[in-house]
């Protein structure tokens, strides 16, 4: 579903990740504007000659989501040396989805950048919620997959991606397929990847696995969209549990890192929670936000460095701008057409101070750029003033939430 809306000298695009009937709750935390920009500003200039971020169909989607999220108009993502956008690479590779998580997240990338005619979703949504035994990737009891259920079956990603996807594209949902969710809940609240869904209809109990705060959040993403509220209390005290004393999150109880408080961050919004409030801030006063934060390239280049690895990259950064804007991967979004995001702020050179001025330098801020080529004229992001620095040599990266995710 899109909406349309007119302001002076442009058409803005209510598009996007439309929640259901739960609606999209107000929090109290401020968006993280300058840092989001400083991150779309890094992926803007990781645009492959072919099109891609970091040459995969998961990444390039994030990059247009996040653009999305923030009000840029992602077809600004452009290679500066070919010229090859965003949209010609998701739009060339879509016959190689074989999913319903791959289905799901391009259908919400199409979603989110205004359903635009170069990546045209609408096959795929057909597809997403067709039967199985007629080439589909929905199962009949309401659980998504695909095809040949050898290859994937159901599992909090694909299953949820598919929740957020249809109620995105204003489908409507099969029968369980947010049961499907509920049902994974384990004993101690939280959510683990793999789901059972070998019975006709969903039990009482469908989780397999143990849970973990990637899971975690983007079934509560889900449901939240779906207007699913009673997992939540109990969810929560999961999260609470894992949290880690510099109010951070990893993928359970080990050292946090920036994808698993992205998630975190997204899923709090989602039902209706600030994840800078005094429920989520730890005694030192520190929260996911802050600890998300602490993983920003120290360099200055906008890029957020996973744990372990020397420096940043396209696919850690590439979700990162959606959780700074607070928005849950199923948010409402209004992009303008034709943005992208400004040029980082920099200090105009001091004039030599004479006996009768004294005059000083002032800061100049560039104003938005409009229909530049993402990644072309404005070039690489200059050095930006870091919040939070935190100790990057933490222990090994855990896989985040993207990583369990679709390609």
């Amino acid at each position: 579903m899109r909406r349309q809306m007119t302001a002076v000298g442009a058409t803005l695009t209510a598009c996007g990740l439309i929640l259901g009937a739960g609606g999209l709750v107000a929090s109290a935390a401020t968006p993280q504007t300058s840092q989001a920009d400083a991150a779309l500003r890094y992926l803007s200039t990781q645009v492959g000659t072919d099109g891609s971020v970091a040459g995969a169909m998961g990444a390039t989607e994030d990059t247009i989501i996040s653009d999305a999220d923030n009000g840029y108009d992602p077809a600004t993502l452009k290679s500066s040396s070919s010229g090859t956008s965003a949209y010609d690479y998701l739009s060339s590779h879509a016959s190689t989805i074989t999913t319903a998580g791959g289905a799901a997240k391009y259908i919400l990338a199409w979603v989110a950048a205004g359903k635009p005619a170069a990546i045209d979703a609408t096959a795929l949504l057909s597809k997403l919620n067709t039967l199985t035994s007629a080439g589909g990737y929905l199962a009949a009891n309401g659980a998504f997959h695909n095809a040949s259920a050898t290859v994937e079956t159901a599992n909090a990603f694909s299953q949820s991606l598919a929740v957020l996807a249809d109620v995105a594209a204003g489908h409507a949902l099969p029968a369980n397929a947010t049961a499907w969710l509920s049902c994974a809940q384990r004993t101690d609240g939280g959510f683990g990847y793999a789901i059972d869904d070998s019975t006709v209809t969903p039990p009482t109990s469908c989780g397999d696995t143990s849970s973990d705060s990637n899971d975690t959040a983007i079934i509560l993403e889900a449901l939240g969209a779906a207007g699913v509220s009673a997992p939540d209390s109990a969810a929560e005290t999961y999260l609470h549990s894992i949290q880690q004393t510099n109010g951070g999150f990893g993928f359970t109880a080990g050292p946090s890192d920036p994808d698993s408080d992205a998630g975190v961050i997204q899923a709090l919004i989602a039902i209706g929670q600030d994840p800078t409030g005094v429920a989520w801030t730890t005694a030192g006063g520190g929260n996911a936000i802050k600890d998300m934060e602490s993983f920003a390239d120290p360099q200055g280049s906008g890029g957020y460095v996973f744990p372990g690895n020397s420096g940043p990259d396209a696919f850690t950064t590439s979700a990162i701008p959606q959780a700074l804007a607070l928005k849950p991967y199923g948010a409402a979004t209004t992009v303008a057409a034709g943005t992208s995001p400004p040029p980082a702020v920099t200090a105009t050179p001091s004039p030599s101070p004479t006996a009768t001025t004294g005059a000083q330098g002032s800061a100049a801020v560039a104003v938005p750029s409009t229909g530049a080529s993402a990644g072309g004229a404005q070039g690489p992001a200059l050095a930006l003033v870091l919040i939070g620095l935190g100790s990057l040599a933490l222990a090994a990266a855990r896989l985040g939430r993207r990583a369990s995710s679709v390609p």
